[in-house]
């Protein structure tokens, strides 16, 4: 089967919707990369958000507009071609997991911090590369790359837990809020995907949310998800499938009174040793 054949499902990183509670609701959010706006429906059913999505596919844009408030087929490396321009600003930018697919991700990173409104924030998701599993791999004299996870093929970037947070640094942007996707069995998901993609209907291979819907994954999500994502977090650095981040301008921290050092979680310093095991 040809790579451009393969049956796309949908799964929405539960951690995006839940590092947003506690903040008010009914926020301005762009979502850049936003695919079908599979996360922008969860944001706006979950928190009331106003989603507006950029992305360059056609396809995923026309499903993104039954979804979003607006979407737009546009090339995320040029956010100054946007077709709202410097008409609206947002409280939160989305980058989830897409800057791993670009060549410069600190400058697209940069310029489309433009668009923050006073107070907005940055919500990032990136994939772990250094996981258990690549790293069992490597030992083995393994890095084959792979049709989705960490190793996709089309990822042109590669970020640890601390290299993600010294690209944060680069950007002019320091962490208020942290969580993390689990990874004991996230590595596995791509093998799912085959099989339920075979064994899935010509109907429901169209349907690309029917994962996030079935019975065995909202079982999963509700009893094994909170256990799985506790033992992950106890090393992160190694456990961790995805770190979602939110992060504010260091400008902005600073006129809050802050320091840079004072706005990273005391949990995400006192793991900092483990992240380089």
């Amino acid at each position: 089967m040809k790579t451009s054949e393969r049956p796309y499902f949908e799964i929405a990183n539960p951690e995006i919707p839940n590092i947003m509670q506690g903040l008010p609701r009914g926020l301005r959010v762009l979502d850049v990369g936003c695919g079908s706006g599979v996360h922008g429906a969860e944001l706006h059913r979950m928190h009331g958000h106003r989603v507006v999505g950029v992305d360059l596919s056609a396809s995923s844009i026309e499903k993104a507009r039954t979804r979003l408030a607006e979407a737009y087929v546009a090339d995320v490396t040029r956010p100054e071609a946007y077709p709202f321009g410097g008409r609206q600003q947002f409280d939160v930018i989305l980058f989830s997991d897409m800057l791993e697919h670009l060549t410069d991700p600190l400058d697209v990173l940069v310029r489309h911090c433009r668009f923050l409104a006073p107070g907005g924030q940055v919500l990032i998701s990136l994939p772990n590369v250094a996981i258990w599993n690549v790293r069992f791999a490597l030992l083995l004299g393994q890095f084959e790359y792979g049709d989705t996870g960490t190793l996709d093929r089309t990822h042109m970037r590669f970020f640890t837990r601390r290299s993600f947070r010294r690209f944060l640094s680069e950007a002019g942007l320091t962490v208020s809020r942290n969580r993390i996707t689990p990874g004991m069995l996230r590595p596995f998901v791509p093998l799912i995907k085959r099989i339920y993609g075979k064994g899935s209907g010509t109907a429901q291979q169209a349907d690309s949310s029917s994962i996030m819907e079935s019975g065995p994954y909202r079982t999963y999500m509700r009893w094994f998800y909170p256990l799985e994502r506790w033992i992950c977090g106890l090393w992160p650095g190694l456990l961790a499938f995805q770190f979602v981040i939110l992060a504010r301008p260091v400008s902005a921290a600073r006129r809050a009174g802050e320091s840079v050092e004072d706005s990273i979680p005391k949990d995400l310093a006192a793991l900092e040793s483990l992240s380089a095991k």
